[in-house]
């Protein structure tokens, strides 16, 4: 092996240590999820995840993503298959969730945009004037149908505001809210770390997509619910933000 190869790996090795030693604390939670609420950290998420084709399964608590597929990010595009009216920069992604105890599993599917004019989607209809980019989620449930998540984003802190966030079946509906602060710092970040699901009030479960993840569920909810709950945090830990570099 010759010295600048050596000095390389020397390097990369020292940035990753340097990395995983300064890694940012977890995200603050409501104080509902900090009692009568399970905490899941994510177990084989990868930070490096892949822009297109197949990548590596990981799981929280019982349930196993799988079968994740990638669809290409483009610029331009007319189409979003049958979840988004897609008029620019688009990304597209699939998996399956598996409830490991219940042995039941979800398909999902997933597409975003970026920098468009109007978002439409079954059930959702929004002007994009102050959001930034659409996700829209779509799954199935034997026992409580077709679910649909939908987050319009204006990107940053600031602009929190604007943010709209639903989970909806069509007869029961679930807030989306943005998450911007760490547990013990005073000082919020500039975009979203993670995201809380909320109905009338209360919160039903919480997702953290910076680091590795973690996802925290009330124990008092339905089986069928925490599989909702955990397809829908499930697709938010594998969404990649729409930027100018991605």
């Amino acid at each position: 092996m010759n010295t600048l190869k050596i000095l390389f790996l020397s390097a990369v090795a020292t940035v990753l240590v340097g990395a995983a030693g300064c890694s940012m604390p977890d995200m603050k939670v409501s104080e509902g999820m900090q009692q009568d609420a399970t905490a899941m950290p994510v177990v084989g998420r990868s930070a490096f995840r892949l822009s297109i084709g197949k990548e590596k399964g990981f799981g929280f608590g019982n349930y196993q993503l799988e079968g994740i597929q990638r669809g290409w990010t483009r610029k331009t595009g007319n189409e979003g298959g049958n979840l988004l009216n897609v008029a620019e920069g688009y990304q597209k992604y699939s998996f399956g969730v598996r409830d490991t105890v219940r042995q039941k599993t979800f398909f999902v599917q997933a597409a975003a945009m970026l920098r468009s004019i109007t978002a439409e989607a079954a059930g959702f209809s929004v002007d994009l004037n102050k959001q930034r980019e659409f996700l829209r989620v779509a799954f199935h449930s034997p026992e409580s149908g077709e679910w649909e998540l939908s987050l319009a984003d204006p990107g940053h802190f600031m602009q929190r505001k604007n943010f709209l966030g639903k989970l909806s079946n069509g007869t029961h509906e679930i807030e989306v809210f943005p998450l911007y602060r760490f547990e013990g710092k005073s000082l919020p970040s500039s975009a979203a770390i993670g995201y809380e699901f909320s109905q009338e009030g209360h919160v039903l479960a919480t997702v953290q997509t910076m680091n590795t993840g973690k996802v925290w569920m009330k124990n008092t909810l339905s089986p069928d619910l925490r599989m909702v709950l955990a397809s829908a945090c499930g697709s938010l830990l594998l969404y990649n933000k729409l930027d100018e570099s991605n």
